[in-house]
């Protein structure tokens, strides 16, 4: 026997600000989805190649005072990327480290290897760029966005 389920619908207006647990709300107006808590409504997020952290790239751009983006690079098998001012290690959002140049040196044959990665610490995040054939130091490029 099919089960049919029921979605409240209408304007976000009109949203109630509590619904029972696991009821789904939709905003015609908005498109957005909301879910009931028991308690209250909380929104359902849908994280998407358009989004950052849940919010999309048009509300991103708005909210510039919330987020600040943070690129460079930097020469050195260890680099670390302190948060801006005002900023805690907390407030990261996302980090992307890249290779931007590796100087070979020697035969690059099968025993070799390669690698940039970075791990976050109490108070920096630490980017390590390397390949066991190098004959100066590597650079590596990388993108921080933090959120307050």
């Amino acid at each position: 026997m099919p089960t049919n389920i029921r979605i409240r619908r209408g304007k976000k207006a009109n949203l109630p600000k509590s619904a029972p647990s696991g009821m789904p709300l939709w905003c015609e107006d908005t498109k957005e989805l909301y879910i009931g808590t028991g308690s209250g409504v909380q929104i359902i997020h849908t994280y998407d190649a358009d989004t950052v952290d849940g919010y999309h790239a048009s509300s991103f751009l708005q909210s510039s005072k919330q987020f600040k983006i943070v690129s460079g690079a930097n020469t050195g098998t260890t680099t670390y990327v302190y948060p801006p001012d005002g900023y805690a290690m907390s407030n990261l959002v996302a980090f992307i480290p890249s290779i931007r140049v590796i100087h070979y040196n020697g035969d690059v044959d099968n025993n070799d290897s390669m690698y940039c990665n970075w791990g976050k610490e109490d108070t920096r995040i630490r980017i390590s760029c390397y390949n066991s054939e190098q004959r100066a130091n590597p650079q590596c490029n990388y993108l921080a966005v933090w959120r307050k």
